[in-house]
């Protein structure tokens, strides 16, 4: 059974006009802006990025200024929200559109997808809002509408297959609401647990009309998880605790940590992990367990106490702690080294 699809665009687009989320990049104009807001809404719940939103802007107010930031200071900012190489991408591309485009961004998706970190989505969204081109931007809410409307029975592996059946629904003006409308439909009213009666396309919806919406979209079975253990070790010498840089590459790449080791499960295995990296010290005691998940992998850890016999590279104090991007997944351990610390007097970093 399908359903005729003239008016679709016509009666999301009223729905929009009175159901809008209220979000500090609607209405937006600049391309900087909308950029920065489809780069964070990637993997991050929206009520989430509205406070980083804000952050970035009150630090980063242009383009211009996010190019000229230090490295760190973005890594910085962006700390919890996670998926790090979006923060490097979005620092690259600030860059290369202040220093070889003289701070103008590309204007149609195809020269969108350039910049590092603007995939196909982002590409369509900021094309369709700030420039107005018609060109579909799919993410998992508007994919979820798509394969309800059209009930759509096979596997969807990503949202892109239904490029088709997007540009069969899409307007020819009002292009960038018109998205924004299909992602706020996806948000609050197509969810994977729909509330159809309170939707204002259900009489073009054919899974609707079918009456197994919520069995759609057919999504690939997700693969378990990888677990890894690890032992995270402090290691405080003089109201300083030993820091090191994770690699440039890879996983939460670029950002700073307590050492951790894989498969290390005793103290005296991370002492002598911790004399590889030219650290002496001994054991004081295991702290508690914590537990990370990544989207493809989980870090089971136990932390470990030392006291470092000597002072070496790699030390800092509470407060250069502080200024440090660490990830979240360290957070436990992280308080438990700004505790440990805070009886000492300040000293300053050398």
């Amino acid at each position: 059974m399908q359903t005729d699809k003239t008016g679709f665009a016509d009666a999301l687009l009223r729905w929009h006009e009175t159901h809008a989320r209220d979000l500090p990049w609607r209405g937006e104009a600049d391309p900087y802006r909308i950029w920065l807001s489809e780069i964070m809404l990637q993997q991050t719940r929206t009520e989430t990025v509205k406070r980083y939103y804000e952050t970035f802007l009150r630090a980063f107010p242009t383009v211009f200024d996010l190019a000229n930031a230090e490295p760190e200071k973005v890594l910085k900012l962006w700390e919890g929200m996670g998926y790090y190489s979006r923060a490097r991408n979005l620092h690259a591309a600030a860059k290369l559109v202040a220093r070889e485009m003289n701070g103008e961004f590309p204007k149609t998706a195809e020269t969108l997808r350039a910049l590092p970190g603007v995939g196909a989505y982002a590409a369509g969204a900021i094309a369709s809002i700030a420039y107005g081109e018609r060109v579909p931007a799919l993410d998992g809410n508007q994919a979820r509408v798509l394969a309800r409307v059209f009930h759509i029975t096979s596997e969807i592996r990503t949202p892109q297959v239904l490029h088709e059946q997007a540009m069969l629904l899409m307007p020819h003006e009002r292009t960038g609401e018109y998205n924004q409308a299909m992602m706020g439909l996806g948000a609050l009213v197509c969810t994977p647990n729909p509330t159809c009666d309170d939707c204002p396309v259900r009489a073009f919806c054919d899974a609707y009309a079918f009456g197994d919406p919520r069995t759609l979209p057919v999504k690939p079975e997700k693969k378990a998880r990888v677990i890894e253990n690890r032992a995270v070790a402090l290691v405080l010498h003089d109201g300083r605790v030993f820091v090191r840089r994770r690699p440039a590459k890879g996983l939460l790449a670029g950002l700073w940590e307590f050492p951790g080791f894989p498969d290390a499960r005793t103290p005296e295995d991370v002492r002598a992990c911790l004399n590889e990296l030219g650290v002496s010290a001994r054991f004081v005691k295991t702290l508690p367990r914590a537990t990370h998940v990544f989207s493809h992998l989980e870090w089971h850890m136990t932390g470990f106490l030392f006291e470092a016999d000597a002072p070496a590279d790699g030390f800092v104090s509470a407060e250069a702690l502080a200024a440090l991007p660490m990830p979240t997944a360290l957070a436990a351990y992280r308080r438990e080294a700004e505790a440990l610390l805070r009886g000492f007097p300040k000293t300053a970093d050398t």
